[in-house]
Formats: C-alpha cells, structure tokens, sequence
C-alpha cells in the first residue's frame, strides 16, 4: 500500500480524488497505475492493464474503494472482476453517495476477498480529503 500511496500523489485528477493502484503477485509488483487526471483512466484500470494476464490471481492494492458506477471512465469493479483478481486491499473506503460501500461489496458478491488496510487508513483518507469534504457538503445541500 505505501507504494500505491505514493503513486496517488503523482497526479493532478481535481475535481477527482488522488488514487494510486498496484498488482503485485508472488510478492513482485506486476502492473501499477495513479489516477492522473479528471477524465482519463482510473488508476485500478492502469495498473490492470499494466499487469494484463499477471493480474489473474494476484492482490490489487489500491488508495480508494473501486468505484461501481459510470462516469466519465468505466466501472472500476468492473475491471477488477475481469482482470482475474482475487484480493483487493482498500486504503480508504469512497465517501461518494454513488459508491460508498458499493464497490467492495459488488466485488464480494463476485468472489473477492476484499479488505480494508487499516495501517494506511488515515494516510489515504488524507489523500482525497478535499475532494471528501466537497461530497460531504454537496450530499448534505440536496437533503
């Protein structure tokens, strides 16, 4: 996870939150990926793709809960569950009212073994603390 959480630093996705990604297998890093700007490839979908056939059986590691809806980008769970993966460890879970709780649990329906990297909770919390804040507010105005 520190490495995927350095990765996240790497890009500049605002209004999106910094997200960071790897697949690692047998211990060895085989795909990583950072969400680098608004628009482009979720920083899950990269480090799959990096890592194409590698990623069947192996852990992702990535900063935020994989999104479960369409947006600009495809579902990232979506990508997980083709890709093959069998363990994703999640940094933080997704404060977006689209998400929240949704992508871990979609990819637990599929067969996943899903679980939350507590050591570096609060370090990818920090990441997308801005972006957060805006979706706490805004979810709370339309109430």
């Amino acid at each position: 996870m520190r490495i995927a959480l350095e990765l996240a630093r790497q890009g500049r996705p605002a209004p999106n939150p910094h997200v960071g990604a790897i697949v690692a297998r047998g211990g060895e890093i085989v795909g990583v990926g950072h969400h680098e700007r608004a628009g482009a490839a979720h920083a899950e979908a990269l480090a799959l793709a990096r890592a194409g056939e590698r990623a069947r059986g192996a852990t992702l590691y990535v900063t935020l809960e994989p999104c479960n809806h369409h947006g600009r980008t495809p579902p990232c769970v979506a990508a997980v569950l083709e890709s093959g993966v069998r363990r994703v460890v999640i940094g933080c879970p997704d404060p977006n009212p689209h998400v929240l709780g949704g992508g871990a649990e979609a990819l637990r329906r599929a067969g996943v073994e899903v679980c939350y990297g507590d050591a570096w909770a609060d370090e990818a919390a920090e990441l997308i603390a801005d972006w957060a804040a805006a979706h706490t507010k805004a979810t709370a105005a339309r109430r």
